[in-house]
């Protein structure tokens, strides 16, 4: 079975019959029936297309189009495909779409626990209410900022339904489900040391505003890669 890599190469070299037969075989390994009937229908194109230019039935322009066509297609189709050909890969992507909705929620709950665990140590007499909102202060601005950027990204997708056909590496999942843990704990953990006693609160508060410059150039690199519209 040819990889993902060779497939791409019989593309370019133009052997498209090859090509498309590879992208078939390696869809049926990979059990992922939506690229599989794509696949079908695509090959069944292109045996129409040929025929179509075999019998002169289809002048050179024309045919040129749908070679084209047919091209983007099945580059298309092979970038959808997993990067190996085993059912477990099948399961184990994420489209684009529904990665920035993953990043939404991580986002706004990372951001609501740390505020909520806060207003929580001033209410019960953790803080002074002058404290609470210098605290809040260093907390609400990046999430006011960011979180309008998420929104309007998404909601505008949801409206055309133009999502790019891509998918999100596990790693980088991975990395990204460690970035948002690590912020609320820390967060977290500096707020109940300073209710404790251990550190100041000018200690905590600037600690507060090192912690959310960092997740800001996270978060901004985030939204700048996956939120911000992309220039034609």
């Amino acid at each position: 079975m040819r990889t993902k890599k060779e497939i791409r190469g019989l593309v370019a070299d133009g052997r498209l019959p090859e090509a498309a037969e590879a992208a078939l075989q390696y869809a049926e390994a990979t059990g992922d029936p939506t690229n599989l009937n794509g696949l079908i229908a695509l090959n069944s194109d292109l045996t129409q297309h040929r025929e179509g230019w075999l019998s002169g039935q289809t002048s050179f322009e024309e045919f040129s189009r749908g070679q084209a066509r047919i091209t983007h297609h099945l580059l298309d189709r092979v970038d959808e495909l997993p990067d190996e050909p085993n059912p477990a890969a099948i399961k184990k992507r994420m489209r684009e779409e529904n990665y920035k909705w993953q990043v939404f929620y991580l986002f706004i709950a990372s951001k609501l626990l740390v505020f909520l665990w806060t207003f929580f140590m001033w209410r019960t007499e953790g803080f002074q209410t002058e404290e609470a909102l210098t605290a809040f202060n260093a907390l609400l601005p990046g999430f006011m900022v960011y979180a309008a950027i998420m929104f309007k990204a998404l909601f505008r997708s949801g409206i055309t339904g133009d999502g790019p056909k891509r998918f999100v590496p596990t790693r980088f999942r991975t990395i990204a489900w460690v970035v948002f843990i690590g912020y609320t704990v820390v967060q977290v953990f500096l707020v109940t040391e300073k209710v404790k006693g251990n550190i100041t609160f000018t200690t905590m508060n600037l600690a507060l505003v090192a912690v959310e410059a960092g997740m800001g150039r996270f978060i901004g690199e985030m939204v700048e890669g996956l939120f911000k519209e992309k220039q034609a």
